[in-house]
């Protein structure tokens, strides 16, 4: 429980901090593109590459920069869907107008009735947060979708959060279940986290 609480708090502060940020759009925009710039330097496009991707929303650095250099090089890109049981599930990029308004109003690829979305095989997984630390641990939004999905992954795939410098904190607090991510962008750099030091240090 008192794992739990610390959590919560965190998130409220977090939340709080981003509210009362004194920079204007204008400077959040250009800090959202820099952290692109770095992720698309760090890990360029693979023509053919299969990559997890998301839609970002108020407050989150933005991937349109990543979707469309990763479009025009011809990688393959998947979004999440929250399905029933509170599991992620992964469809292929909706193109222009393919998208609709998921659970929480956040954007999900529109699906075709019968079409089984995809949850492995991919190259890399681009991962939200609400903060990170240099070890990769992650603070999300509470629910637990994307450690449910990086736990299934076993290490296949690089995975990859995209932050503000003022999300990276000195220490995330995490429980057992709670799964780090192999590298932290921000517009100040990137931070690559070998995964049995990372392992290793969360055990």
């Amino acid at each position: 429980m008192l794992m739990a609480k610390r959590k919560a708090d965190l998130r409220r502060t977090e939340r709080k901090r981003r509210r009362l940020c004194p920079e204007g759009k204008e400077l959040s925009d250009e800090k959202s593109q820099a952290v692109q710039q770095r992720f698309l330097t760090a890990f360029p496009p693979e023509p053919g590459g299969r990559a997890a991707l998301y839609m970002a929303v108020a407050g989150e650095v933005g991937t349109d920069t990543i979707r469309a250099r990763y479009l025009a090089a011809g990688m393959l890109l998947f979004y999440p869907r929250v399905m029933e049981g509170g599991n992620l599930s992964f469809y292929q990029d909706g193109g222009h107008g393919g998208w609709v308004r998921g659970k929480y109003g956040l954007l999900e690829p529109r699906v075709p009735p019968g079409m089984e979305g995809i949850r492995s095989g991919f190259d890399l997984v681009v991962v939200p947060g609400v903060a990170f630390d240099s070890m990769g641990r992650r603070l999300g939004k509470g629910y637990g979708y994307y450690d449910r999905f990086l736990s299934g992954l076993a290490g296949t795939a690089v995975t990859v959060g995209l932050a503000f410098s003022r999300q990276l904190l000195p220490e995330v607090p995490v429980d057992p279940w709670d799964v780090p991510v192999d590298a932290v962008v921000t517009e100040d750099g990137v931070i690559r986290v070998p995964r049995e030091r990372r392992d290793g240090h969360i055990k």
